[in-house]
């Protein structure tokens, strides 16, 4: 019988050779006769990361390190499987460890900056990038991803120079020649990305990644006024997430599924908030600026002029409600929401604040607006926690609104996957309008609804009566937004838009797409009347 320790040396040549379930077994005997070896468990955890069990992989790896802290490979293992498991921060733990052996850095800094794109930080991805080109200047990949982050961050220019040093290494790069063809359609060449796209279409593509192309190219013909076959791009592309994407379908129960919405908007009616318990004022001085609309109604714009005031700063798109949704929103909570003690309303106000006060980069302006355009089937929610809030509701044009959710590359969580059907999108935006519209009927804090129209043909006036409604002196840096939105980074989809001029081309969009708007009829209908939108 084999002593341990050649037992271990055949568990690894096992593994170097690829035999992972040869080394497992091993493994398996070894930690039977001595529990606690660490060196069966790295060995098996890299073997389980090798098959694709990233559950037995972490279990057996997160004994290692930092058990073992000298054993980076373990730890960057470990960070790259918490990656793929979506754990964010343990990855950045684990990574941190890695990059400090000289050998692992480039994997490790890499590993990183996937992270940090995760967590929407986008600079610090950009960083790591950047360093790891200074180690590796032939890492493609690492130049395609620098790309794509910063043409998502405007800096067109350099967006290019890394994109084209992507391609000049590895042609076929997929993430090069997507931020290409973006880029090119950006600077006025439809025609050129189109040509583009249609020969990466042409690659070995996963369905997502064909996804992700087709809806580019939708995006292309749309620019060169080809409206029917972008109409039908953008459906095969949307086909495909639905079929194939793992949040393609939509969650009914979730904190924004129809089924939750007609929830709340039945409990609404027979709980309105006269019946509630007294809720304690809340401080002037820290309540919070709401600012609400159906997602693609000029939030985003709205966004960026109001963070070029001196004293407003805009959190965008963060859902700082949730922990206070959990408690005592979901699931039984509705009522106790109703009946909370000044205590519990204090405390749920504080867990509120300090989630946003941790995500503020500018605490020394005087106003914070919580950006989270869906927020609008939880007025009632914000009424309870600071009744004296004001909300600027973005309104839009209902066809425009659920033309553009349809045609928009969204991140599919939340109510996102709806979005991927037109008629799911309009029978969303009725449902989530009902809810909205009865909330404004019970609800007692100031709003202020803007149209999107309005704001970008009448932008001055429209942004003196929003200050005004605020209770701020007017500021001439307003009119500036676009230069000062080139200077930060937007991590929203319209982050190419609200960079561009003020323009009118997506006023009236919908007529392009008559026919296919006409089957919503009997749902956004109602709202055209409603909003006071002409019918035709």
């Amino acid at each position: 019988m084999m002593d341990t320790q050649s037992q271990v040396a055949q568990a690894a040549q096992h593994l170097q050779r690829g035999e992972f379930p040869a080394c497992q077994r091993i493994c398996n005997e070894l930690l039977n006769h001595s529990p606690g070896l660490l060196a069966a468990f790295n060995l098996r955890g890299l073997a389980s990361a090798q098959t694709g069990d990233h559950i037995a992989a972490i279990s057996d790896l997160s004994q290692v390190w930092p058990a073992q802290p000298q054993n980076t490979q373990a730890a960057l293992w470990l960070g790259r499987l918490y990656r793929i498991t979506g754990q964010y921060q343990q990855a950045l733990s684990a990574l941190l460890a890695a990059i400090a052996e000289k050998a692992l850095e480039v994997e490790g800094r890499y590993e990183m900056a996937l992270v940090q794109t995760r967590l929407r930080q986008s600079g610090e991805a950009i960083t790591q990038y950047q360093h790891i080109l200074q180690l590796s200047p032939n890492h493609s990949n690492a130049s395609a991803n620098l790309a794509f982050l910063l043409e998502r961050a405007n800096q067109l220019p350099e967006a290019e120079q890394m994109a084209d040093r992507a391609l000049l290494l590895q042609p076929q790069n997929f993430m090069a020649q997507l931020t290409k063809a973006t880029l090119q359609r950006r600077n006025g060449q439809p025609a050129d990305a189109h040509s583009r796209i249609k020969d990466a279409l042409e690659q070995k593509l996963s369905p997502l990644n064909q996804s992700i192309l087709l809806n580019q190219l939708a995006q292309c013909l749309l620019a060169q006024n080809q409206f029917q076959l972008a109409f039908q791009h953008y459906e095969q592309s949307n086909a495909l997430l639905r079929i194939h994407h793992p949040f393609g379908v939509p969650v009914e129960d979730g904190s924004y599924g129809l089924q939750t919405i007609a929830g709340l908007q039945a409990w609404l009616l027979s709980n309105p908030p006269a019946r509630w318990s007294t809720a304690p004022p809340a401080d002037d001085k820290t309540t919070p600026i709401f600012l609400v609309g159906f997602p693609r109604s000029g939030t985003t714009l709205l966004d960026q002029a109001l963070s070029a005031h001196p004293q407003i700063e805009v959190l965008e798109e963060f859902e700082f409600f949730d922990p206070i949704r959990r408690d005592w929103v979901d699931g039984d909570g509705l009522q106790k929401l109703a009946q909370m003690q000044p205590q519990e309303l204090q405390t749920a106000r504080k867990h509120y604040l300090d989630a946003l006060h941790e995500r503020r980069q500018h605490p020394d302006k005087a106003y914070a607006v919580d950006k989270l355009p869906l927020n609008l089937i939880y007025l009632f929610l914000i009424h309870r926690l600071f009744p004296e809030a004001r909300i600027l509701f973005m309104l839009r044009d209902p066809r425009d609104a659920c033309l553009s959710c349809f045609f928009q590359s969204f991140e599919l969580q939340g109510a996102m996957a709806y979005f991927l059907d037109l008629g799911q999108t309009a029978r969303y935006y009725h449902s989530a309008m009902l809810l909205a519209q009865e909330s404004l009927d019970l609800i007692s804090n100031p709003v202020f609804f803007q149209r999107y129209e309005k704001l970008v043909v009448d932008f001055e006036p429209s942004m003196h009566e929003i200050v005004d409604f605020l209770g701020l002196p007017w500021s001439e840096e307003i009119l500036h937004h676009r230069q000062k939105a080139l200077l930060r980074t937007i991590d929203t989809p319209s982050y190419q838009q609200v960079t561009r001029p003020l323009y009118l081309d997506s006023i009236g969009r919908w007529r392009h797409f008559s026919e296919q708007m006409e089957p919503l009829q009997d749902m956004l209908g109602p709202w055209l009347e409603y909003f006071d939108y002409p019918p035709g």
